[in-house]
């Protein structure tokens, strides 16, 4: 591929990943990309470190974008530039120095499709999705089992899968853009905008792969409000259902559930049983962490 490879990396003031994000892109046995780095918000940090980094274009955004209206941002940059690949590229993923290369490698110019790296735990290596599904039905947006984690012991495999979770590393033919659209950012700011994007693909018949030999490292530290659940007290429970950072956010799961439950007037049956799991987990493990406070 002559044409350079363009990276979109969202900021929402968080140079200090975003930076250990470059530096792994630096190191990249592939060179020919370009890393368009979205500011949308941040403490003049970013601004000011991307000088260090040569192959970034760095691009101002506005803090209400959120994710979705960054991510947009930057793919329109990427596609002005004459873009023929993107990749999405949360700023808390690190790629090896094998990832680029393994991934284009998958790609073929007679044949549209998406392929994603393995997604593993920045402090462990253990993996967190290969390929992931869905199960609207029971109220699952996304589901991982087991068997979904298992990586082939043969590098070079491409694994179909029934979805992508999120903007880690997927790497998108220009043409996909094109058939598909961008992501929703309307109904769609923030969480729920990747699902939506890549089951949209799906219903068009684009095929999605995981490259078993390509991986990226995913740094949690700084993830959904959602996180840490027997931590939260319930006035912050409570807010992770309203709150846009939150995978919880209830408009969120409604929009997703409106457009791809398989009964769409029994769609808030998918909703209920997604917050009513979310619930229960939540007193669970409040319980839990109440138990072993004493001890500590």
């Amino acid at each position: 591929m002559s044409e350079p490879l363009y990276i979109v990396i969202p900021d929402f003031n968080g140079w200090q990943q975003t930076e250990v994000c470059l530096r792994r892109l630096q190191q990249s046995a592939y060179t020919n990309f370009r890393a368009i780095v979205v500011d949308h918000g941040t403490d003049g940090k970013t601004a000011a470190g991307l000088h260090a980094f040569p192959f970034c274009i760095p691009v101002r955004g506005d803090p209400d974008q959120w994710w979705s209206g960054a991510t947009n941002l930057g793919i329109r940059e990427a596609l002005q530039r004459g873009a023929r690949q993107v990749m999405l590229l949360n700023n808390d993923c690190f790629v090896t120095e094998a990832t680029l290369a393994s991934l284009l490698g998958h790609q073929r110019e007679d044949a549209v499709r998406l392929v994603a790296p393995v997604q593993r735990d920045a402090e462990t290596g253990e993996v967190l999705v290969a390929r992931a599904g869905t199960c609207f039905t029971l109220g699952f947006p996304t589901l991982v089992t087991p068997g979904m984690r298992r990586v082939p012991a043969q590098g070079g495999e491409l694994l179909s899968t029934r979805l992508i979770v999120g903007g880690r590393g997927v790497v998108i033919p220009a043409a996909v853009f094109d058939t598909v659209g961008l992501f929703d950012e309307q109904a769609l700011p923030h969480y729920g905008a990747d699902h939506d994007f890549f089951l949209r693909c799906r219903d068009k018949g684009i095929p999605l792969f995981v490259a078993a030999d390509a991986s990226v490292h995913i740094d949690n530290t700084r993830t959904t409000v959602a996180r840490n659940l027997g931590e939260l007290s319930w006035r912050q429970f409570r807010s992770t259902l309203g709150d846009i950072r939150s995978h919880r956010n209830i408009a969120a799961l409604r929009t997703l559930f409106k457009r791809y439950y398989p009964v769409r007037l029994l769609y808030p049956v998918g909703v209920f049983l997604n917050l009513g799991r979310y619930v229960l987990d939540y007193l669970a493990q409040k319980a839990w962490y109440a138990l072993r406070r004493p001890g500590e």
